[in-house]
């Protein structure tokens, strides 16, 4: 399937985020991952997130499963039927937490198992 690629303020907020992850990882014991195929079933089939971010340790592998958060940024011409069925893909392979970052409209959202919502704050935080 072809992909979408990001445009300026996408490009621009995925070295944010991930920059901002990134210093984290020691204090946090996590890895940060930037167009890391993941695996979401066993067909198999695979998202590239934008981002994603999986706890340490962790077993080194080429394609990543499992990872403990994947964000998306939203480009101008993602439409909604299609980040619903990624967050949902990402759900079903066990992915626990999912950000949804729309650099356009400066809208958060996260979703879980629990469902998905929009953050009272515009900081997003995983347990």
């Amino acid at each position: 399937m072809e992909r979408k690629v990001g445009e300026y303020l996408h490009s621009r907020l995925q070295v944010l985020i991930a920059a901002a992850l990134g210093l984290r990882e020691r204090e946090r014991r996590f890895r940060v991952f930037t167009e890391q195929r993941v695996r979401v079933n066993e067909e198999p089939r695979y998202r590239i997130p934008d981002i994603c971010v999986k706890a340490l340790p962790h077993q080194v592998t080429p394609i990543l499963t499992q990872p403990d958060l994947a964000i998306e940024i939203v480009s101008p011409d993602d439409e909604v039927p299609e980040m619903l069925a990624k967050i949902g893909d990402y759900l079903a392979a066990g992915i626990p937490h999912v950000w949804v970052v729309d650099p356009y409209k400066r809208t958060l959202v996260e979703a879980d198992q629990a469902g998905i919502r929009r953050p009272i704050s515009q900081v997003l935080a995983t347990p």
